[in-house]
């Protein structure tokens, strides 16, 4: 994690980091997994899993893959899960029937909870299997990964001067230890780009970002930048999304925006 946070702060080129993932009834899949993969994407990275198997059989070698593939979904930066082979009598640790499939290839208990969980994905349904709960459902749906207005990037930068720009927080999905929220950025006149500052209270924290470039002032506070020129005409927008870890304050970050 140092590492990377260190490449980021030199501008290191570094895209994305990938957790092998090679879990046993000695080291389970941590109850806070997702927490791991977030702070990692907060740095400005995306995050895969890249060589996933679980040793184990039955319902609980499936809750441990479901709450994997739910970590990974509750992560906007998450991209990509890799199961480290097929069936288990292909796997490198074949006697632990790590896999999806078992040597003759029939479909396991893991394959159907990690099918369900990918299928309920668009609910971001919180890691660790059925025993958390969302405290209340959202009061708006946001999008998992929102895009801007389709003529908020248009092919002739408007030209500059005069234009100011306002930021709108909405809320987004809740969990017990986290939430989600959507910034847009509405232009006042034409700009030829924008930031927004968005400020958290303690003990929370940003924990991962979407649709932006991302830096950090401080720990509370987050300065979001356009990916690409962000030039905005009259009335356009443009959305950006974090995730929150709230430590127990649910309070609304605040957010605002300068346009030059």
């Amino acid at each position: 994690y140092n590492m990377v946070r260190d490449f980021k702060a030199r501008g290191v080129p570094i895209d994305c980091v990938g957790f092998q993932a090679h879990f046993n009834s000695g080291n389970p899949v941590p109850s806070d997994y997702h927490t791991t993969l977030g702070n990692f994407a907060a740095l400005g990275v995306d995050v895969q899993i890249t060589e996933l198997d679980i040793e184990g059989s039955g319902n609980s070698q499936g809750e441990q893959f479901r709450g994997i593939v739910q970590a990974c979904l509750s992560v906007a930066r998450c991209t990509g899960i890799t199961v480290w082979g097929v069936k288990d009598s292909d796997s490198w640790r074949a006697s632990g029937t790590p896999l999806l499939f078992d040597g003759n290839g029939n479909k396991k208990a893991a394959y159907n909870y990690t099918l369900d969980a990918l299928n309920a994905g668009g609910t971001r349904a919180t890691p660790g299997g059925t025993t958390t709960q969302p405290t209340q459902q959202p009061t708006q749906q946001p999008t998992a990964n929102p895009t801007a207005n389709p003529t908020a990037n248009p092919t002739t930068p408007p030209p500059t001067g005069g234009g100011t720009c306002t930021a709108t927080y909405s809320e987004g999905e809740k969990w017990n230890d986290r939430f989600n929220g959507v910034v847009t950025i509405r232009a006042n006149g034409n700009i030829s780009s924008w930031t927004s500052t968005v400020t958290v209270r303690s003990p929370q924290r940003i924990i991962a970002t979407w649709s932006g470039t991302p830096s950090w002032p401080s720990a509370n506070v987050m300065v979001m930048r356009p990916n690409g020129n962000g030039a905005l005409a009259n009335g356009q927008t443009v959305s950006f999304g974090f995730t929150v870890q709230h430590g127990g304050t649910w309070t609304w970050p605040t957010v605002s925006c300068a346009a030059s």
